[in-house]
Order: structure tokens, then sequence, then C-alpha cells
């Protein structure tokens, strides 16, 4: 199977079809693309589309919004990737109201017999203007008449479940209750979706030339592939006590808190709606409403901050971190179920003691010399290293 990469660091449409014109030229016909656009490039999505409908007619293909993409000759943030494959892909994509439901249908689709897949699927969907106001709204009229009236924590402890539901209703996929639906017969590697930077309309993802709003699409591969999961931060101990001790030496600032939190909501960190209690440690500014809508219109949402919660799995005692974002949302969304949690968690702040060290066993555990590698780091490595990220591609070098 010959695989092909292209990509242009222009943005503006007509440079990149001049572009593209000269480097589309392949010694065979492909059957499938992966499309990767980035900040600069993503508005132009549907005349970048219909001008590869007419070059590829008979192609499946994939699509979404990254924050860069790394190739031979180097790591760039502006522009678009494509990368083409001869034979053994199919996609498939599925939508429903909850994850349970759109993962249920999208592997029903896709059958089995694959070697792997990756799937791509929006951890939180920023929809319409309306959808964002009512968002706002509601969340600070349950915490206020609802939440803040509980008779007791038995009743918290309902309407956060009852708040968690309608929030996987419209706009969360949790990432572990998406991918848990599908059994190992083969490697599912999750490509969870969140922009850096949000606006209205992301994530952007797409099927077949179709943007597909809150969908999920899977890309099925066969033959021989290096599916490969490493997750980089603290190794897990063997007990809830011992990984809490591990945390607490890998992040020496890390405070001992007790969350309130049902699904994927949490109501309270010792004590206080998780942004008062943002504000309270770190003195950050929250924003207001109308500030937080207008940086959405404006694409200058941000959803990483160098704060959040870390927790501790009850199944594997492994850690999950949960950036704490300094928005007026008092009734906070996680972009994972926590229901798998302790409810003594970690408030961490920026600190990594291994730092981009970690990122090497990830290449030492390929099985195929001869394969194509297909890295996916996560978005969150740009902010935290910065112009370090340079030597991930260095090591990526040392094994390709």
């Amino acid at each position: 199977m010959r695989i092909e990469y292209v990509y242009t660091l222009h943005i503006k449409f007509e440079d990149i079809v001049k572009d593209l014109d000269e480097k589309l030229r392949f010694d065979f016909e492909p059957k499938f693309f992966f499309l990767f656009l980035t900040e600069s490039t993503w508005k132009l999505y549907k005349r970048i589309l219909s001008y590869l409908k007419k070059k590829f007619p008979n192609c499946q293909m994939a699509g979404c919004i990254v924050e860069g993409y790394v190739t031979d000759e180097g790591i760039w943030t502006r522009g678009l990737a494509l990368l083409f494959f001869e034979c053994g892909v199919e996609v498939f994509w599925a939508r429903g109201k909850t994850a349970e439901e759109t993962f249920t249908r999208l592997k029903e689709k896709m059958g089995s017999g694959w070697s792997s897949a990756i799937v791509i699927f929006p951890l939180f969907r920023f929809g319409s203007r309306l959808s964002m106001l009512n968002f706002a709204l509601s969340n600070n009229v349950i915490w206020r008449y609802r939440y803040g009236r509980a008779k007791d924590l038995r009743d918290k402890y309902r309407i956060l479940k009852a708040y968690s539901k309608r929030l996987e209703s419209q706009f969360a996929y949790p990432a572990n209750k998406a991918l848990s639906v599908f059994d190992g017969e083969f490697p599912v590697i999750g490509l969870n979706l969140m922009p850096l930077k949000a606006e209205i309309g992301t994530p952007l993802i797409i099927a077949n030339y179709e943007e597909i709003g809150r969908s999920a699409v899977v890309v099925c591969f066969k033959g021989k592939t290096n599916a490969v999961f490493h997750d980089v931060f603290p190794e897990r101990g063997k007990s809830f006590d011992e990984t809490f001790e591990i945390i607490k030496n890998e992040m020496p600032s890390a405070v001992e808190v007790d969350v309130i939190k049902s699904g994927i909501a949490i109501g309270e960190v010792n004590g206080f709606a998780p942004v008062d209690f943002l504000k309270k440690m770190k003195q950050v500014r929250v924003y207001e409403k109308d500030d937080t809508i207008k940086m959405l219109e404006e694409g200058r949402f941000k959803t990483v901050s160098p704060y959040g919660l870390a927790f501790i799995s009850k199944e594997t005692f492994g850690v999950s971190l949960l950036g704490l974002l300094p928005y007026p949302i008092k009734l906070y969304p996680s972009l994972f179920d926590l229901d798998y949690f302790y409810d003594r968690a970690l408030f961490v702040g920026e600190y990594f003691k291994e730092g981009i060290k970690a990122f090497r066993d990830l290449f030492e555990k390929k099985r195929f010399d001869d394969s194509f590698d297909f890295f996916v780091i996560d978005a969150n490595v740009i902010p935290m290293f910065a112009g370090r990220c340079f030597e991930i591609k260095r090591m990526a070098d040392g094994f390709c």
C-alpha cells in the first residue's frame, strides 16, 4: 500500500490551489485521504472540499482542524496537509444525542475485521450563538435556583446527574464513554477534538466531503499498523494512595481537594464553585458572560489552562487531568465521565517534571519498522512546551 503526503503553507485559496495543482501528482490512484486544516485555513473548507472533490471524485476522505502538523521538513501551524492512501481504508460516520448512542451506531457501521481504526469526534461542540447563550444562562440558573437550594449532598448529586445528562445530549462526547463502546477486537485510537482557540462552529469534522457537525467519524485500516497509545504523565500506582503520592512528587505545587461531581458535571471544589475556587487559589481574572460569547464569535476563546484537577481512576488508579478555565460557568463541565474517579483529587499547576523527554517511549514502542508512521500528539503539548516541540520531531526522526 502506497502512502503520500502533501502540504502547503499558503493561506489564501487561490495560492493554495496553485500550489496543490503542482504537488497533487501521484503514480497511483488514491482511494482515501486525510485533510488536516489549521486555524489559518479552516474557514475556507467549503471551497477546498469542492476543489478536492473535483480532483479526486472517487476518493473517500476524512478531515478536521488541527493545531499543527509535522512533516520531514519541519513543524507547521499554518496552511493545510493531505495524507493519501492507495488502498486498505474505509470511512464511516454516525450521529446521535449521546456518546453511547453515537458510538454504538458507529461500531455497528464499521463492523469487524480491521487491523486498527482512528475515531475523530468533538469533546465539546461549540454550536450556534443561541445555543451557547442558552448554555451559559441555564448553567447559572441551575446553580443559583436548584443546586444552591439543594437540601443535602444527595440532592446535589441528583441535580448534577440531571445536568450532566443535559450536557451530554447537547454539547459533549466524554472521551472515556465514547471509546468504551469498542470491545478491543482491534485497536481504536481516539482523535478527540478540542481546539486551543475555539469559536462558534468548532470543532470542524468532515466525512466524505460533508461537514458532519456534532457527530463522529471512524477511519478503518487493514494491514500492518503501529497502533500505540502512550501517556506521558505520571505512572499509576497500585492504589489510590500510591498514585496520590506520585502526583504530589511529580507536581510539588499540588493541593489536595474534595470534589462534588456526577457524570460530567462538577458542582464544587473544596466548597466553592470550580471557577470561584480557581479565582481564590490563583487570583485569575474570570471573564464576564458577554466577553466570553464575544471571544467565541471572534475565535479568541482559549480552551487550555495551566491549572486543573488531577483525578484518580477507581478502576486503574491512573490519572486524568481536567483544565479549569476562567469563564463564568458555575457548574463546570468535564471532558470525561467523572463517575469512574474518586472524589478526592489534586489541584495542580503547570509544572511537569519529565518534560519533553517523556515522549520518547511513544516512538520506542513501534512494532513494525517498515510501516508508515502517523503520530498524533495532544494539542496541549503546544502551550506546554512551545518551541521545544521541535524536540519531539527530532525523537521521531531517530525511529522513523
